[in-house]
């Protein structure tokens, strides 16, 4: 009978590389036609909307779309408060070394910084610095021997190893279609200013073969109430939604990760049953971008040999993620923010922007730890008709030490932040308190190569070339030395060495000991 192998395949995904760099992008904004020129800006601010990436030779390639509010006082009669809803594409090249067309890309930016100068009545000049991040994620489908069959004494060590296995990806689009109230007490709506959206509450549960999502979109609005004094009014709503994502070959013990972000929005005032404009209709697109892999526990042969026969075999090196930890901590921050003498007094606050920002990490035996800041932007209506909607930043500085188990110097980790609760007290027309409770997500994947063999073969060998041992061969331990390596050198069994030298397969061979090695009978 012939040397028969016996397979498992997996499907291994693992990090090629990564890196990230800042770059400028700019735009020249026009003011839409049925806007009045613009006199001054109230403020200005963006986000990355849509990022997409792709990867060639040594480089992943960048594209994405920002958007841009802008909330402006206009130069005609009425100085009225208006504003510009408008998105501008950028396109960007990371470099990123041994990537090569076809791999899997993951790339994340973040605005940094914003400046703006106004060019005349209709122009606006953005410049916008962007952080980049790119990740290049190689994926194949490697086969293991875990067996071998038809072969007369063959010996075979087998490693235990815990395999990755990467289980796929899958890209739903959420659609929110609402119709919100104007809170009671609050004008009907005149004019839209701004709308801010984001989701918290963030939750995922695995079922078979599918992800449950579930978050909350939280909507802030500001708008121009329809009233005799045009006043600035502001109010917020929530929309739960759950969305299933479906995952072939996903279980409860499966790892999962869920970005949610937000795709498109779009707000337009409607009529009540009076007539009265105070029904907010809200259409809302929300992406979830699911991943997921598999632990699963393999035995692969790592060595063999034959007593009467000759085994040859190709060795191969395999990259692969061994997840090490997951850890999740919190941050409680507070800070009283006083207004400098530059900035006009509140009247109210109506939202504060908040962005988490890393600015080292150190991983000590056991310990992660981070430093870095939250970014505020507390936007407000003053108490100045020159300056009706103002915004004043700040930076609270954080310092964190989480305990991760088998983590030592030199790992790398993948760290995810975000802002779960972010609440705040107006204290006095020039002071704030700001309490944020920042989530700190702490994923450590240690990449190693694991020695496998590739292919194995089986030839004859001379009768004179098994018996060329004594029956008996006294053998000194040397170092690195166990019983496999010994018994493979002599072409004998473990389990002969151990039953003459009466120990057990597991014992740890000293340097210098005394092993009686016996010759294997055919």
């Amino acid at each position: 009978m012939s040397l028969e192998t016996v397979r498992e395949s997996a499907k291994i995904s693992y990090v090629i590389g990564e890196d990230s760099t800042q770059t400028i992008v700019e735009h020249d904004i026009i003011v839409p036609d049925i806007n009045p020129d613009v006199a001054r800006i109230l403020l200005l601010d963006g986000e990355v909307v849509t990022v997409e990436s792709e990867a060639s030779q040594d480089r992943v390639h960048v594209d994405g779309t920002l958007r841009y509010k802008i909330l402006y006082i206009s130069d005609d009669d009425e100085q009225a408060a208006k504003s510009i809803n408008t998105t501008g594409d950028f396109s960007y090249g990371v470099d990123v070394f041994d990537a090569r067309s076809g791999m899997k890309t993951k790339a994340r930016c973040e605005v940094e910084h914003i400046d703006y100068k106004i060019l005349n009545g209709r122009k606006i000049n953005v410049k916008t610095i962007l952080k980049i991040s790119a990740k290049v994620m190689d994926e194949i489908d490697q086969e293991f021997i875990n067996d071998i069959r038809g072969v007369e004494g063959i010996q075979i060590l087998k490693d235990k190893v815990d395999m990755y296995c990467y289980l796929g990806e899958n890209n739903v689009l959420y659609n929110a279609e609402e119709d919100l109230e104007i809170p009671v007490g609050k004008p009907p709506i005149k004019e839209i200013l701004r709308s801010d959206v984001k989701i918290v509450g963030k939750d995922c549960r695995i079922d078979d073969n599918k992800i449950i999502a579930k978050g909350d979109i939280n909507i802030l609005t500001l708008y121009i109430g329809d009233n005799e004094e045009r006043s600035i009014q502001f109010m917020e709503h929530e929309i739960p939604f759950a969305q299933f994502i479906d995952l072939p070959g996903i279980g409860e013990r499966s790892e999962c990760e869920v970005d949610y972000g937000i795709k498109n929005v779009f707000f337009s005032p409607s009529e009540d049953s009076d007539g009265e404009l105070r029904v907010l209709k809200a259409e809302i697109a929300v992406s979830l971008d699911a991943r997921a892999t598999d632990k699963r526990a393999m035995e692969i042969i790592s060595d063999a040999y034959g007593l009467k026969s000759r085994i040859d075999y190709d060795r191969q090196l395999l990259k692969i993620n061994r997840f090490i930890s997951k850890e999740k901590s919190q941050v409680s921050l507070k800070e009283i923010v006083t207004l400098d003498g530059n900035s006009p007094d509140i009247s109210e606050v109506f939202n504060v922007l908040c962005k988490p920002s890393l600015f080292e990490y150190n991983c000590e035996n056991g310990f992660v730890d981070l430093q870095g800041a939250v970014k505020s932007s507390i936007l407000y209506v003053a108490n100045n008709t020159e300056q009706p909607v103002f915004s004043y930043n700040s930076e609270l500085p954080f310092n964190q030490r989480i305990e991760v188990d088998g983590i030592k110097p030199g790992t790398k980790c993948d760290v995810d932040m975000e802002v779960e609760h972010c609440n705040y007290s107006m204290l006095s027309a020039n002071e704030v308190e700001i309490r944020i409770v920042l989530n700190i997500n702490v994923k450590i994947i240690d990449p190693m190569d694991i020695s496998f063999i590739a292919d194995i073969t089986e030839s004859p060998v001379e009768e004179r070339c098994l018996n060329k041992y004594p029956s008996i061969t006294i053998y000194f331990a040397q170092p690195e030395d166990n019983l496999w390596k010994i018994a493979k050198r002599y072409c004998t069994t473990v389990e002969d060495i151990c039953r003459v030298n009466e120990i057990n397969r597991d014992d740890v061979i000293e340097v210098g000991q005394q092993i009686m090695v016996p010759r294997k009978i055919s």
